[in-house]
């Protein structure tokens, strides 16, 4: 079954304003969607300052997800990492009002920026379909969120994407690291931790397609059979196209560096005719799992710099991103200057 959507009205500010001191998640005295667990979410958007001031600020998790618009192949939505991003968390908070019950949790609206597509493996730095943003001003938007949520005090934050970049990951981990440390909080990249410990499960992967295909159809990753399996899953917006698609292969990951010297590349690679729901199923459900574990963790206090995160060293910052500022700097100033 496809995890819910979570989509709620506010219809008791009383019943908020009287549990919200107690110890335990508000009871909001709203309808829960149909077939819905997720029964007790905020909605931020929702919300008056005067609702999100009675909640209790160690015991409620504000969730950031951000979701890039970049370009999935012929055959996937460019907003394929925000519906993955969005099923992921659905599934965390799922899991965490069971294992938490004291805590609210606090739904941030879907930011829908990120670093780097994958276009620019191929060096197609300006490809249509792909809408990312520096790394640097996705870091500030990340530190501002998150900021905004801490300076009044909310010592839980956890930060959800889908996206592989380097120096998009980066940029969030850097934002996490900001906000904990200046407003005395716990700002947590649940995601880049997931990463360090592997993108999508080869032993899925194996389980479904059987020994052998890391030989027949590469690496899986952006658009393939992996990826193409969990949009199956997630949503009705994937072009039947994709049974049609011939493979595409990257034998491994350093291999990704020459896709630009290869003729056929059509914004994907392994082969996502493979895919099925039902492999998207099981991948989303293990990356819920372990983002539930490492969320577990920071709940729990327990130390997380030592976990792999993903990268696991910084890349260097491209010059186009610095020649950009500069002319945006140079602009202003000759604005300012008339």
């Amino acid at each position: 079954m496809v995890p819910s959507r979570i989509y709620l009205t506010w219809s008791s500010v009383a019943m908020l304003i009287a549990t919200a001191a107690c110890g335990q998640a508000t009871d909001t005295g709203i309808d829960e969607p149909k077939d819905s667990t997720v029964s007790s979410a905020l909605m931020l958007e929702q919300l008056t300052y005067a609702q999100i001031d009675q909640l209790d600020r160690d015991h409620s998790i504000f969730i950031l997800t951000f979701g890039i618009l970049e370009e999935h192949g012929p055959h996937l939505p460019i907003g394929s990492d925000t519906y993955q991003a969005e099923g992921v968390r659905d599934g965390l908070v799922q899991k965490l009002q069971k294992s938490h019950p004291e805590y609210d949790v606090v739904l941030v609206p879907v930011i829908p920026l990120g670093e780097g597509g994958a276009n620019n493996l191929a060096h197609e730095y300006t490809h249509i379909g792909t809408y990312s943003i520096r790394y640097s001003t996705l870091r500030d938007v990340a530190i501002d969120m998150g900021a905004a949520i801490a300076a009044n005090g909310f010592k839980h934050i956890f930060l959800i994407h889908s996206h592989g970049s380097p120096l998009h990951n980066i940029a969030f981990s850097e934002a996490a690291e900001f906000v904990s440390d200046r407003f005395d909080a716990n700002m947590v990249n649940i995601t880049s931790l997931v990463f360090g410990a592997g993108f999508y499960n080869d032993d899925i992967v194996t389980e479904h397609l059987g020994p052998g295909w890391q030989e027949e159809i590469g690496i899986t990753g952006h658009s393939g059979v992996a990826e193409t399996s969990t949009n199956l899953y997630l949503h009705d917006f994937v072009d039947p196209i994709y049974k049609e698609l011939e493979p595409f292969v990257v034998p491994d990951f350093p291999s990704l560096s020459q896709i630009h010297e290869r003729d056929g590349w059509q914004g994907y690679w392994s082969d996502p005719s493979q895919a099925t729901a039902a492999l998207g199923k099981d991948l989303i459900d293990d990356f819920v799992e372990r983002s539930h574990r490492i969320a577990s963790m920071a709940l729990a206090g327990e130390d997380l710099s030592m976990l792999p995160v993903h990268p696991s060293e910084h890349p260097e910052v491209p010059e186009r991103y610095m020649a950009r500022q500069a002319e945006i700097d140079a602009w202003l100033s000759s604005r300012r200057s008339e």
